[in-house]
């Protein structure tokens, strides 16, 4: 049984609201008092071709206030679409929420991440993710900005050929056995 389900109204706690025969009334109280809902108010951005290839969108999901360092975004590729090569200075945390896609770290093999992976960079380590070749990709991107604001020093681009390296992706084994 959900929240309450069947309960009598005579049985529900007293910091429920007077009228507590009405589970809307209840699950509209409980939903004002216990709950801060931030609105986002910043549009989705197209990703700087300075830092990606292809067609890739940002939203902005936490950006670093009032003491915090955090930043995560919600990053969507487009097939093929990935980042330059870049560092964070405290590491970066993605985690894969649909799609397919690629990832590699400088001197590592190009490795496949579909959702529900989770990939750690170090800090300062030179690497890139984005989208297989013909499949989408979105991610979280969750890192600590450096001392002075930085999120990250962006390098060269990924050229076709270090892209190209990646094995071919089996579409049809996605989510089956990796």
């Amino acid at each position: 049984m959900g929240f309450w389900h069947g309960a009598p109204a005579a049985s529900l706690p007293a910091q429920v609201p007077a009228r507590r025969e009405g589970l809307g009334d209840l699950f509209e109280t409980v939903r004002r008092t216990s709950m801060k809902i931030t609105r986002n108010g910043i549009e989705t951005a197209a990703g700087p071709s300075d830092w990606f290839t292809g067609a890739v969108y940002v939203d902005t999901v936490a950006a670093p206030s009032d003491g915090s360092r955090l930043s995560a975004s919600s990053v969507h590729f487009t097939p093929g679409a990935r980042t330059a090569w870049h560092t964070h200075p405290n590491g970066q945390t993605i985690w894969v929420t649909e799609g397919v896609g690629l990832c590699q770290r400088r001197g590592g093999p190009i490795e496949v991440i579909r959702p529900g992976d989770r990939v750690f960079f170090e800090p300062g380590e030179d690497h890139w993710h984005g989208a297989a070749p013909t499949r989408f990709m979105t991610h979280l991107a969750m890192l600590e900005v450096g001392d002075e604001g930085n999120p990250a020093t962006w390098g060269e681009h990924v050229t076709d050929a270090e892209y190209a390296a990646a094995q071919p992706i089996d579409d049809q084994s996605a989510g089956e056995g990796r």
